[in-house]
């Protein structure tokens, strides 16, 4: 016989309540671990999701200055101002938005001040002048205005 015939109904009792209690122990340590991977996957899905919004960010900075170019020559010429437009088209799908900011109260989170300009017509610390376009990617700045601000 056994070493269980001998144990005592009280034995058994605390033995099963020890069980039982390292069984809910397990069980919430298992509860929380899936909570975190849970987290961990949406948290990847978020970060994926960003990666991808953002992808095109490093090569759309770079193209900038060729936009600017064919913004300036298509101010005088009319194959110019279609390439412009073309080529603005195609960013504004990958998300990104041009800044139009005169007769806006300056905002240092989007405008670069370049200098400041006497007005009457303008209040004051509202942008007169645009002297580069700045650009907006998926609501996030990738190039400050910048900006002539208005004066008194």
């Amino acid at each position: 016989m056994g070493a269980e015939a001998e144990m005592s109904p009280d034995d058994l009792s605390a033995q099963l309540s020890k069980a039982q209690s390292l069984a809910e122990e397990r069980l919430d340590l298992l509860k929380r671990c899936r909570a975190d991977l849970d987290n961990v996957i949406k948290r990847s899905a978020r970060e994926k999701e960003e990666n991808v919004k953002y992808a095109s960010e490093k090569l759309i900075c770079k193209l900038l200055p060729a936009l600017d170019s064919l913004e300036q020559a298509a101010k005088h010429d009319e194959g110019a101002k279609v390439l412009y437009s073309q080529f603005l088209d195609i960013l504004k799908t990958e998300g990104l938005v041009p800044m139009d900011e005169v007769g806006k109260k300056f905002d240092p989170y989007r405008h670069e001040a370049l200098f400041q300009v006497k007005s009457k017509e303008l209040n004051e610390d509202t942008v007169a002048e645009v002297i580069q376009k700045g650009y907006l990617l998926n609501s996030h700045v990738i190039r400050f205005s910048k900006v002539a601000v208005a004066k008194r």
